[in-house]
């Protein structure tokens, strides 16, 4: 309902108050009836600073500017004109245009707010109507001028018309947001990400941001050549961690990106983790969570390098991305670093309940194998520290013992609270134990997996087959025969032979079949690079035979272990004898199932289970007697031998 039907043209004039004028009046009233003077403020708003985007704040600024000046009852003070060229309009508080209207709102100093349309108020519609709100407490009205709202008198229909709205603008921020998201892998195979960073000056082309490129600053990127040298050098008297370089840095006054002396440990392993030192961008470090309140969180990723065959050629994509500039260090160099901080890194600890438990996965193949029957892991821990003329000695220990029970606790335990009491086990007794284990497994010794080699080699050099059936070679040949299929049409449609429709089926039939030849012909060209891969391998496997299976020296290899054995249970004392069950992986590929074992907790079920044979498939026992275990010590060993830290050795082989 307009004013003049309300009131008469005295009481317009004189007779009411300017926040019952407002309270009453329409947004045609605002905009057209004079009978008050207002002061106004104006507010325009792009999300980004692309030239198209700035244009349209040009044009929104014009027209609200033109508006004000074609209306004699506003008045505008050059300190109300607000801009927000770059901001996103879904969250208010990281707007500094907005956030300044509203202080200056607060104080008074105007009685209407202009905006060009509801997205360029807020595409939040919470922010939006607690904006209208809060400026209606404060005695100012909203004109928002493309959907004709006048927020100081809203009707029931205004409100709702209103929340369409501004649910329609939140909607399309949010939309834009998942796109953008779901893009960021082919944003980053098209444009360099991020800006300047230590060692790098971004160089801008404003006409084509997939021409942006890093050059090196000179200093710093001696600065982060030096941090990788020293970090991954040789010379164990060069190398330095991550917390000596930061004292190292000082001490040879080398400053910060912001141009100090504050190193810490973190700011060195930022520099160590981040691939652009090399050449590459990691896209997906982080992704938006929250697309209205932008909130972003890490991913975690790590980097993944490129498997490439003998020639170079890359059989397997990683995830990382070449980007526009000169690598500050060679990829080799980089990856030592990477191999260096994950070794010392809790990534490579367990993960409990969502959080790191600090126990870090083994170095030593038997210490990623070895659990307790009561289901928890066996923990290496010191028995006697190298000397320079002795090697350190080990013992491993259950490691619910380790956390929770020791001589100063285990009389506060209750009856039936002890989960676990194993004596620890030396790791000596292991090391004996697998040359018993593969003496068996490879009774036929080299031979066995020479013959095994020659069948795997056998089948290698026969003609791999696609899918339907066709080698490489006769995929060319019908390659070969479609080409000149499309010729006999070429000449056929030239002597009239073939009407125009006729031959742009025949084409399009011919060439969609090419391409699907040619995509198979990539697929076994690839299959084929990897099957050369896994050849040399092979070659090499052979090559290092006499190594991998000689049960001459005091243990078994690493590389063995790691490659046939898939967890070692450790029982304790059974019937007087030290008992293990080995349960071995057949498949030949090297295994790390310490985190498909470890637990999170003590179940008694599955701890009984450990225990009982019928859990395993059981193909042979062995027993080795105290009296070999004392030679072994002495005569392999040679060391001192203890005769209350041992007994007879119980062997159970199984299957995985």
């Amino acid at each position: 309902m307009s004013l003049r039907s309300m009131y008469s043209e005295e009481q317009l004039k004189n007779g009411i108050s300017i926040e019952e004028y407002m309270r009453n009046a329409t947004f045609e009233d605002i905009l057209h009836l004079g009978y008050q003077i207002f002061d106004v403020a104006v507010l325009a708003r792009v999300s980004t600073t692309h030239e198209e985007q700035l244009k349209a704040y040009d044009i929104q600024m014009d027209s609200l500017l033109k508006l004000v000046e074609e209306t004699p009852h506003f008045r505008l003070d050059s300190r109300n004109i607000y801009e927000d060229r770059g901001y996103s309009g879904l969250i208010a508080d990281k707007r500094p245009g907005l956030q300044l209207v509203c202080k200056r709102a607060k104080e008074g100093k105007f009685n209407i707010f202009i905006v060009d349309s509801v997205s360029r108020l807020a595409r939040n519609m919470r922010e939006l109507f607690d904006i209208i709100d809060d400026f209606r407490s404060l005695g100012i009205g909203i004109l928002i001028m493309k959907e004709r709202y006048w927020t100081f008198n809203m009707t029931y229909t205004d409100i709702l018309r209103l929340a369409n709205d501004a649910g329609m603008a939140q909607a399309e921020s949010m939309n834009t947001g998942v796109r953008v998201k779901s893009h960021m892998k082919d944003i980053a195979e098209m444009q360099l990400l991020g800006g300047d960073m230590f060692g790098y000056r971004l160089k801008k082309d404003y006409e084509n941001k997939a021409n942006n490129s890093l050059v090196q600053d000179p200093v710093e990127a001696f600065a982060v050549k030096t941090i990788f040298d020293r970090y991954t050098s040789k010379d164990t008297k060069l190398r330095l961690t991550s917390s000596s370089l930061v004292r190292y840095l000082i001490d040879n006054n080398i400053r910060t990106f912001a141009g100090d002396l504050n190193w810490t440990p973190s700011k060195v392993t930022r520099v160590l983790a981040n691939t652009k030192y090399m050449g590459y961008q990691l896209p997906g470090k982080s992704e938006i969570v929250d697309t209205v309140k932008k909130k972003k969180v890490s991913t975690h990723i790590e980097p993944i390098r490129d498997k490439v065959d003998a020639n170079g050629n890359v059989i397997e994509k990683g995830n990382l991305v070449k980007i526009p500039c000169v690598p500050i260090v060679d990829e080799n160099t980089w990856w030592d670093a990477y191999n260096i901080r994950m070794s010392r890194s809790s990534k490579n600890s367990a993960n409990i309940k969502g959080r790191k438990s600090g126990l870090r996965v083994s170095k030593a193949a038997i210490g990623r194998k070895a659990y307790c029957s009561c289901g928890y892991c066996l923990s290496y821990q010191y028995t006697h520290a190298a000397t320079e003329e002795k090697a350190a000695m080990y013992r491993l220990k259950c490691r619910w013992q380790v956390d929770h029970d020791s001589k100063y606790t285990r009389g506060g335990f209750d009856e039936g609270q002890v989960i676990c009491d194993n004596p620890a086990v030396g790791e000596a007794k292991f090391w004996l134990s697998s040359k018993y284990v593969f003496r068996y497994m490879f009774k036929n010794g080299k031979k066995s997996v020479l013959d095994t080699l020659d069948l795997i080699e056998k089948y290698k050099s026969e003609d791999v087959r696609c899918d339907d059936g066709n080698t490489v070679a006769d995929l060319e040949a019908e390659r070969a025969r479609w080409k000149k299929r499309i010729g006999g049409y070429q000449d056929m449609r030239a002597d009239g032979e073939m009407s125009a429709e006729d031959y742009k089926v025949k084409v399009s039939e011919a060439e969609k079949r090419i391409e699907e030849i040619d995509a198979l012909i990539t697929k076994q060209t690839i299959e084929e690079a990897k099957r050369e891969k896994s050849s040399y391998d092979l070659n090499a496997i052979r090559e290092r035979l006499d190594t991998l299976i000689d049960l001459k020296g005091y243990k078994v290899s690493e590389e063995v272990i790691d490659m046939f054995v898939e967890r070692i249970i450790y029982r304790g004392v059974v019937n007087g004898c030290d008992e293990f069950v080995w349960v071995m992986n057949l498949s030949g590929i090297p295994t790390d199932a310490s985190a498909r074992y470890r637990i999170n907790h003590y179940d008694p079920k599955y701890s009984q289970s450990l225990k009982d044979d019928k859990t395993f498939n059981i193909i042979t026992q062995m027993v080795i007697p105290k009296q070999e275990c004392l030679e072994y010590v002495k005569n392999e060993l040679h060391r001192s031998y203890k005769d209350k830290f041992w007994r007879d050795i119980v062997l159970k082989v199984a299957i995985a």
